[in-house]
């Protein structure tokens, strides 16, 4: 099967400023038809935003949210596919401070096949339609310090 998978390091140019911006405004659930996405902060074209459309210049910003998730925080999803949001999912980790094994699992007929790890700043980038999920169930951290990622689904 053939996939896009890639990270870059070091995306944002401040990214302690965006994170203490970013944790000075509300997170609130979003519905979205039968689906709630939980600690929701939507986002427009901002500066993870503007990075995005640099990568891929041919295509459209479908959603831009970041989501705040604490330890046993109740997910509707564990093992998912994001391709009713669009062709790529990017992530941008936003926790300083992160458990080892932090990051996202990419899946093959359910099977793991590639691990990614957490990095404060760090961009994961996948097709969309590729099975995934966070590297640790519960997730992880209290109130600030809570898994704190940002997700831009991109549509050609």
């Amino acid at each position: 099967m053939n996939y896009f998978v890639n990270w870059v390091d070091n995306v944002l140019s401040n990214p302690y400023q965006y994170v203490d911006e970013v944790l000075k405004n509300p997170f609130q659930d979003f519905k979205d038809g039968d689906k709630t996405f939980k600690n929701i902060q939507m986002r427009e074209n901002d500066e993870f935003e503007k990075i995005a459309k640099s990568y891929f210049p041919d295509y459209k910003v479908n959603y831009n949210f970041i989501r705040q998730s604490p330890y046993k925080q109740k997910e509707p999803n564990y093992i998912h596919s994001d391709e009713m949001m669009g062709d790529k999912t990017l992530l941008l980790y936003l926790n300083k401070i992160y458990p080892k094994d932090a990051g996202t699992t990419l899946y093959e007929n359910n099977t793991p096949m590639c691990k990614l790890f957490y990095k404060f700043n760090r961009m994961v980038v996948f097709d969309s339609y590729l099975l995934h999920s966070r590297n640790l169930y519960d997730n992880f951290g209290e109130y600030n310090n809570s898994r704190l990622i940002q997700v831009i689904f991109l549509q050609k």
